[in-house]
């Protein structure tokens, strides 16, 4: 069909131009300084596999009482990277798994508040949460030390920083997403496998062991997957705890210092192939676990039956209520204290926030709306978060069609290639648009300078934003209109081809108003992602620096004025708070609406 082969071409246009394109001419830049590539790959500081590496990982400072520092091994920037990445990966699969089998297994009293509290994290403040992680955390008047040591009266205090520190964070951050695939994974499980088990004698352990878990595998390795990706390409816990030199030491932290670096003209192929090898890691990542969830045949659960469900015992009970709920309240501990942060008067040498009254969050948020710089970002994020959404769903819908309708290897590769955005970090996006929007931009002045500088990054970077987030988070666009797709039969489209209409007459007629509830559901995710996203506000947003139109959205003044000193933490977490609005708007009408579960569930 004519309108399938246009909608191929134009998803394959897309994507080959504004996602494979800027990546090829970062690989370009690695071969054309291969020489300090090489030096690179031999320098310590990127892969250090001595014994010093391990030698101030955890050790004892000899003060009033002692303190265990906890710091991690240091083994260079890329295994750094990795063993960050899957400790906190693993950590959050572990957990998640608890968690979620608590929620699809067992009927208590709390169950749906512990679901929603479970959720609260993947509500994003970006560097005021890892802020408060940073309070919690601090030796001297952090949280965590004065209920060691002052309320239980240990003989020590704690001190996590480093890349410790990192991984702590993430693990936090990072928890939800593990644990709403691990529960899609347990639901989808058909329960008439456990009740066989069960009649043949398997008591709830054995029928868990032998059944739910090698069933819900494929869960498991996506949640490890999506997890190691965003943990890899975190650079917002590694800036928060830059001041330790550890900390500075992974791959997202390189790539964006680095990035800071070309601004003020150091160009530098070390910068692109650090880029490429944190893209290596995280489409390797996602290629392998696609593949096997892709092999992996595993019973679904069937529309009609609910799953097994559990009465837990006395044990199980409080195992629920003294670790189920102090896991999730701790997970969500670093957004309450980030809201909490914006009622306080400081947070400083104390180990709780003082002063906590309405009308300090009251004269903040004044402050945030009278300021034209900090009104301008609101508009930016909002403005970005549309035009974005309106490209990823124009672009989606017909990838989607192509992908559900057409048949061949051609078909199958724009779906694979249009969900990889998902494994590509945003600095790595980031990085390969900036430098080839300036090579671009260079070559096109001596033919036509107005569009060169209409085009340039310096001065535009906002067209750069939308289409950075347009292609980041296509991957969940496309996938909520595939969904709808796979439960519309063929033929209702092939009566309205034979009775003399076009196929854009039976997308439009037939197609939308069936699908409008998957296309609106992923749009309003898509956009919440848009305004929560990190890498590209921090990196692209800041080209055209701090101005009166600044091209900042929210998420970079947040950085900037955490960065300011500690008046500015308390702005960045009062924007967070208005950044929290937005996204709960977008996700309460996602799921009360929709009725649609709001996260990454591949």
């Amino acid at each position: 069909m004519r309108f399938l082969a246009l909608s191929t071409g134009v998803g394959y246009a897309f994507l080959g131009l504004f996602l494979v394109l800027p990546l090829v001419f970062i690989f370009w830049q690695v071969l054309a300084g291969i020489g300090e590539v090489y030096a690179l790959i031999t320098d310590p500081f990127y892969i250090n596999l001595s014994p010093d590496a391990f030698r101030n990982a955890i050790f004892v400072r000899p003060t009033d009482p002692p303190t265990v520092v906890i710091r991690g091994p240091d083994l260079g920037v890329v295994l750094n990277s990795l063993w960050v990445a899957a400790l906190v990966a693993a950590a959050d699969v572990a957990l998640g798994f608890v968690l979620a089998y608590v929620l699809a297994k067992y009927v208590f009293r709390g169950r749906t508040f512990l679901g929603l509290l479970a959720t609260v994290p993947l509500i994003v403040m970006p560097f005021a949460t890892a802020y408060v992680v940073r309070k919690f955390l601090d030796p001297r008047w952090g949280t965590l030390n004065w209920l060691l040591h002052d309320v239980l009266g240990l003989p020590f205090r704690l001190e996590i920083s480093g890349l410790a520190a990192v991984a702590l964070v993430q693990a936090i951050m990072y928890l939800p997403i593990a644990y709403l695939n691990i529960y899609a994974a347990l639901t989808r499980v058909d329960p008439t496998l456990e009740e066989v088990a069960n009649n043949l004698g398997a008591g709830e352990r054995r029928a868990v062991r032998d059944v739910v878990f090698p069933l819900s595998l494929p869960g498991l390795a996506a949640a490890f997957v999506l997890v190691f990706i965003f943990a890899i390409d975190d650079v917002a816990a590694p800036i928060i705890f830059q001041d330790d030199p550890m900390a500075r030491k992974l791959l997202s932290y390189q790539v964006y210092s680095k990035f800071l670096d070309q601004l003020r003209g150091q160009i530098s192929p070390t910068a692109a192939f650090l880029a490429l090898i944190l893209l290596a890691i995280s489409v390797t990542s996602f290629l392998a676990v696609r593949k096997y969830v892709g092999l992996r045949q595993y019973a679904m659960l069937i529309r009609q039956l609910r799953p097994r469900i559990y009465t837990p015992g006395p044990l199980g009970k409080a195992l629920i209520y003294l670790v189920a709920f102090p896991l999730v309240a701790l997970a969500s501990a670093p957004l309450i204290g980030a809201l909490v942060m914006v009622f306080a008067d400081r947070w400083t040498t104390s180990p709780l926030p003082e002063g906590v009254s309405l009308l300090n969050g009251a004269a903040r948020l004044e402050h945030v709306f009278t300021n034209p710089l900090f009104v301008r970002g609101i508009y930016n994020t909002i403005y970005y978060g549309v035009a974005a959404t309106m490209i990823m769903v124009a672009v989606g819908l017909l990838i989607a069609l192509a992908a559900a309708r057409l048949r061949g290897p051609l078909a199958s590769a724009l779906d694979a290639l249009a969900t990889m955005p998902i494994a590509i970090p945003g600095l790595v996006v980031a990085y390969a648009y900036f430098l080839t929007s300036l090579e671009f931009t260079t070559l096109l002045k001596s033919f036509d300078p107005d569009a060169a500088a209409l085009l340039d990054p310096l001065q535009h970077p906002e067209i750069y934003l939308i289409l950075g987030y347009s292609v980041r988070k296509l991957p969940f666009v496309v996938r909520s209109i595939y969904a709808g797709l796979q439960q519309i039969h063929p033929s209702m489209e092939e009566v309205a081809l034979n009775l003399g209409d076009g196929y854009s007459g039976v997308v439009r007629k037939i197609l939308l108003p069936l699908l409008k509830n998957n296309v609106l559901s992923g749009a309003l995710i898509g956009f919440v992602y848009v305004t929560s996203e990190v890498s590209l506000s921090i990196t692209l947003g800041v080209l055209k620096g701090v101005g009166q139109d600044t091209a900042m959205p929210i998420t970079a003044f947040m950085r900037e004025r955490y960065e300011s000193g500690l008046y500015g933490v308390q702005e960045a977490a009062t924007l967070g708070l208005i950044l929290v609005l937005i996204q709960v708007a977008a996700i309460t009408l996602t799921t009360r609406v929709l009725r649609t579960r709001y996260g990454f569930v591949l």
